[in-house]
């Protein structure tokens, strides 16, 4: 069984409940992110998100240098365990409506893995698996797909 462990960012970008909505951007923009954990005594307090600084205060007309993370990020944080397995990963992204799941070990954070990144991962393992049955049918008709000059079965 293939666990988040497998597809999770282990790099965590992080600040503290009071920087900045817009500090908390430039550490998304930097990292190639679009969420930012919010930290507290090293455990998971809130989440922000690049949605949370469009509708929380973009939208409401707030400042992003005087909104304090703290303010408008994401609680409760929905959060799997290192070691959930990836049926239980896309029952969580797509049952509580999220696109970013921290993953804790012991309560702390270790990872985080995005629906983006999940989704692609679950993607290209479905391409491998049609590519591989495609190749199993021809060689079952006594054709490799991969031998161009011809003849390698006896015909």
């Amino acid at each position: 069984m293939i666990s988040v462990e497998a597809l999770m960012k282990r790099e965590l970008v992080s600040v503290g409940p009071e920087a900045s909505a817009a500090d908390a951007a430039r550490a998304m923009r930097e990292a190639g992110v679009g969420a930012v954990l919010v930290l507290e005594q090293g455990c998971v307090a809130a989440i922000f998100t690049e949605r949370d600084l469009a509708t929380r205060v973009v939208a409401e007309g707030r400042s992003p240098e005087r909104t304090k993370v703290g303010e408008v990020a994401t609680r409760p944080v929905v959060t799997v365990p290192a070691g959930t397995s990836l049926r239980q990963c896309a029952e969580a992204l797509r049952g509580r409506g999220v696109r970013h799941l921290p993953v804790l070990e012991g309560g702390k954070p270790v990872g985080v893995i995005s629906a983006r990144d999940f989704f692609a991962a679950v993607a290209g393992g479905l391409e491998e698996w049609i590519e591989r049955a495609r190749y199993d049918e021809k060689l079952r008709e006594n054709v490799d797909p991969y031998d161009h000059l011809g003849g390698s079965y006896g015909r």
